[in-house]
């Protein structure tokens, strides 16, 4: 398995930090755009993604305050791309464990192994309190490429 380098698809312009949004929902779906915007996929795997989640239920908060979503590659991912979204409120996603979620980090990915590998990633990130901390906090563009990318 290759493990994607979030160095290769998170980039400022996958970043929007301090966004208002009023639920779930909404949450995915301006995560989704950012996907679109930056042509990692097609406007039909925001739907899938919003489905998945209310279908499956909220698995997608995976640490504390933080959520993935994302689709099936078959559901209009057109390549391995990532948004980083920070909320100004936290919003909860149903997740009783992980709620409330301040930042959605949504995935595209155009096969599973690719899947995995942005998982894979991203989970060194995940599991660092500190960082997870300075991205929600982060009001600059520039300090949440910091937490998520570290000192690469």
């Amino acid at each position: 398995m290759n493990r994607v380098s979030l160095t290769d698809i998170v980039s400022p312009e996958t970043v929007r930090l301090k966004q208002d949004v009023e639920n779930r929902e909404e949450a995915i779906r301006l995560a989704g755009k950012v996907l679109a915007e930056n042509q990692a996929v097609e406007e039909r795997y925001i739907d899938a993604m919003v489905e998945s989640c209310n279908e499956l239920g909220p698995y997608i908060v995976l640490v504390p305050g933080v959520a993935l979503p994302h689709a099936r590659p078959e559901c209009g991912a057109k390549k391995v791309g990532v948004s980083v979204i920070t909320l100004q409120e936290p919003i909860v996603f149903g997740n009783e464990e992980n709620d409330p979620v301040h930042t959605v980090i949504a995935i595209a990915s155009d096969n599973n192994e690719n899947h995995v590998g942005v998982i894979s990633s991203l989970s060194t990130f995940l599991m660092d309190n500190a960082r997870v901390d300075e991205l929600k906090n982060a009001n600059q563009v520039e300090e949440a490429m910091h937490a998520i990318l570290g000192n690469i």
